[in-house]
């Protein structure tokens, strides 16, 4: 087991200093790039340093912080309280067989990635985007069709935290393919077959603004989910 603190209680050149114990190796949470404290959340495997603007994934099976690139989408023009993070994985589908009655139309993930295709075939590429953060199923599969569809543009935020991430790419990968799945059996047409290959590419971060909405409940600046 891999567990990362706070950078406390090791000193040391730049860079996450491990110490073992029985049954766990401690990392320290030192930006591997230049030293700096990362700050984190209870289960965070995600870490973004504020100091050098960099991103870093836990790798528990190989005990260390990895390199990922991060941005951040560019917000309306209002107050948020904090940015969440989401995975951006570039995908690559191929439909090999698509059969359906009913003239309901495509989920909003085909459609983000054929375009106004009435019928998808052969293939296609676009990108996913995923909450990394905690919160239930069903929230999570709405903010992937919703962003997925209409990813914001993305940018540079300076100084600005990015804590709460406790999705690994691999769960995000999952999380995306049942989110293709529901959206396409969610629709008032008839799904009767469909075949398909899904490839992913390189994962990458990007931080998305959030603001208290009514009821005290965090909701993303963009579409108030």
């Amino acid at each position: 087991m891999v567990s990362a603190w706070a950078p406390f209680a090791l000193r040391g050149p730049p860079g996450p200093q491990a110490v073992s114990a029985p049954g766990y190796r401690l990392l320290e949470l030192a930006c591997p790039a230049c030293g700096a404290g990362l700050e984190a959340e209870g289960g965070d495997v995600i870490y973004y340093c504020v100091a050098c603007r960099n991103g870093h994934l836990l790798e528990e099976a190989a005990g260390r912080l990895a390199p990922v690139e991060v941005a951040f989408a560019v917000a309306p023009s209002r107050p948020a309280e904090r940015h969440l993070p989401f995975w951006l994985l570039p995908a690559e589908i191929d439909i090999q067989e698509r059969v359906a009655s009913g003239g309901g139309g495509l989920g909003r993930v085909l459609q983000a990635l054929f375009g106004s295709a009435a019928e998808p075939a052969g293939k296609a590429s676009g990108t996913f985007a995923v909450p990394a953060f905690e919160c239930d199923l069903e929230r999570r599969v709405r903010l992937t069709a919703r962003f997925t569809a209409e990813l914001p543009r993305l940018g540079e935020r300076l100084g600005e935290k990015l804590t709460g991430g406790t999705l690994t790419p691999a769960d995000a990968r999952k999380l995306a393919e049942f989110t293709l799945l529901a959206e396409e059996a969610g629709r008032p047409d008839t799904l009767r077959t469909l075949r398909y290959e899904l490839r992913f590419g390189e994962p990458r971060l990007f931080g998305v603004p959030f603001a208290r909405a009514d009821g005290g409940v965090l909701a993303d600046a963009f579409f108030g989910l």
